[in-house]
């Protein structure tokens, strides 16, 4: 009957699809995006569990600020893997964003398209899958990687608390959002050690940002004795208070870390001449600083991946550890001494051969 025809309309969601929609049952790329947004979006696609509210943020962001705007009223199904490909180099070279942005933007894209093959909204291919661009810039040249004498000239400028995190990151190379998110009870003195258990981000205490992240890292005596130092200062002191609490907020939160860097760490880096005023620069530079310098002295570069609490050795080599120009030319000079010394034994020879007799005198 009529009941039982459009309760099954509804269940097949012919409605949404074919009258709702204007393109009369080619579905655009805004409906299929608003669909992903209410049922694919929240939800991490391996183990089914909510992504992190960071990580909807991101992607929101990119299909609100750069996706949307251009495809949201274009059919799904006759958008072309050049067309999306021009699109995205006219953002690099047009709108100037890096190639690190770029590939983001065309990665949500494409989770949009899996998200419809995978509840069968469209039988349509992925244009996505075909356009390639490049991941990311020289990380070389966007990461500024310190020597130890000059994390010390930045933390000689700084007072406390900003002084106690900036030693904190530079001798445990824990995320700013780590750090931030941490409570005087995670500060193990007895032990020497500090448990890593939650981050701070957008202004929520949340998980850490991979499972492996979770764990203990280790304190040494000169860290131990800042961070005494600092909590003997600090008016938020309690096991259950921050240790980097906020003035502000009445230490309910902590700061932000995006407010420490602009206002202090940045700063103090301009300040002693390790940077220029438009130079690129945080606290991750800290976290890449710590594991070049690890594995340059005890080049064991799993040493290096415990302390970033890497799952794999090869991000840990591949990311995070760096050339350092000082040691790059002292290898160069070791190769050349032995070269040159392969030059002076060659030239012995020759004159060892030219102060020999001839052949044919020792035969008479």
């Amino acid at each position: 009957d009529e009941n039982a025809a459009w309760r099954r309309v509804g269940e097949l969601r012919l409605i949404e699809k074919y009258v709702a929609n204007p393109t009369n049952g080619q579905p655009t790329f805004g409906w299929l995006t608003n669909h992903y947004i209410n049922h694919g979006l929240p939800f991490n696609k391996r183990n089914g569990k909510r992504k992190g509210k960071g990580t909807i943020y991101c992607y929101q962001h990119a299909l609100d600020g750069f996706i949307l705007p251009r495809w949201q009223d274009e059919v799904a199904a006759k958008i072309k893997p050049l067309a999306v490909r021009d699109w995205l180099y006219d953002l690099h070279d047009d709108e100037d964003y890096d190639w690190q942005t770029v590939s983001k933007i065309k990665m949500v894209m494409g989770q949009v398209f899996k998200h419809a093959d995978l509840h069968e909204l469209e039988i349509c291919r992925n244009p996505i899958s075909r356009v390639l661009v490049p991941g990311s810039e020289d990380k070389d040249k966007e990461v500024r990687v310190l020597q130890p004498q000059e994390t010390w000239q930045i933390i000689s400028r700084l007072q406390d608390p900003e002084r106690t995190l900036v030693v904190l990151i530079a001798a445990t190379a824990l995320r700013i959002s780590e750090a931030l998110a941490l409570q005087w009870r995670h500060v193990r003195f007895a032990d020497g050690s500090i448990r890593i258990e939650q981050a701070f981000r957008l202004s929520e205490i949340t998980t850490t940002k991979t499972k492996s992240s979770k764990a203990n890292v280790p304190m040494c005596a000169t860290l131990a004795e800042s961070l005494q130092t600092w909590r003997s200062q600090s008016p938020y002191h309690r096991e259950s208070d921050f240790v980097f609490a906020s003035d502000k907020l009445n230490g309910k939160k902590p700061r932000t870390g995006q407010m420490v860097n602009c206002y202090y760490l940045k700063p103090a880096a301009i300040d002693a001449g390790i940077i220029t005023p438009g130079e690129r620069f945080g606290f991750h530079s800290l976290r890449h600083s710590l594991s070049t310098w690890v594995n340059l002295v005890i080049k064991d570069v799993k040493v290096a991946q415990t302390l970033l609490r890497h799952g794999k050795p090869d991000i840990t080599a591949g990311t995070y550890i760096h050339s350092v120009p000082e040691e790059n030319l002292k290898a160069q000079e070791q190769y050349m001494v032995a070269v040159m010394k392969g030059e002076r034994s060659a030239q012995a020879d020759i004159e060892s051969l030219m102060h020999q007799k001839p052949v044919s005198d020792s035969l008479q």
